[in-house]
């Protein structure tokens, strides 16, 4: 079975059942505990009464990884390129994609920013 790392938008996108994601819906998901918390803002903003059942289900659905400082360090410095490369990456999603490849999973989003970028599983 595949794995991959999964960003916010991929979450969001796998709960919706989104065509393009389901292919993905049976895969091991890897998230961290930044990516969890961006996915109960979205869903306490969008289905208020259900967000506790909902987050409870994807957290236990999902792999938790907690980074360590060398993901940290390399997220800091993704940022730091990428802003001076004008693209306008989330320092959390900065922490995933380095994860991703501490892992050597591929980082699954839709986030336009990550597109064409080595190890991303690019799905809109």
């Amino acid at each position: 079975m595949a794995s991959f790392f999964a960003d916010t938008y991929a979450i969001i996108e796998l709960l919706k059942g989104s065509a393009p994601y389901r292919p993905y819906k049976d895969a091991v998901l890897v998230t961290t505990e930044f990516n969890l918390a961006e996915f109960a803002y979205a869903v306490t903003r969008n289905f208020p009464d259900d967000a506790p059942d909902i987050c409870t289900q994807v957290r236990h659905g999902m792999r938790l990884y907690h980074p360590g400082d060398l993901d940290y360090l390399r997220a800091a410095g993704l940022r730091r390129e990428s802003t001076r490369e004008g693209k306008k990456f989330s320092l959390i999603d900065c922490v995933g994609y380095s994860v991703a490849e501490s892992l050597h999973l591929k980082f699954l989003t839709g986030d336009q920013e990550f597109r064409g970028m080595q190890g991303v599983e690019f799905v809109k």
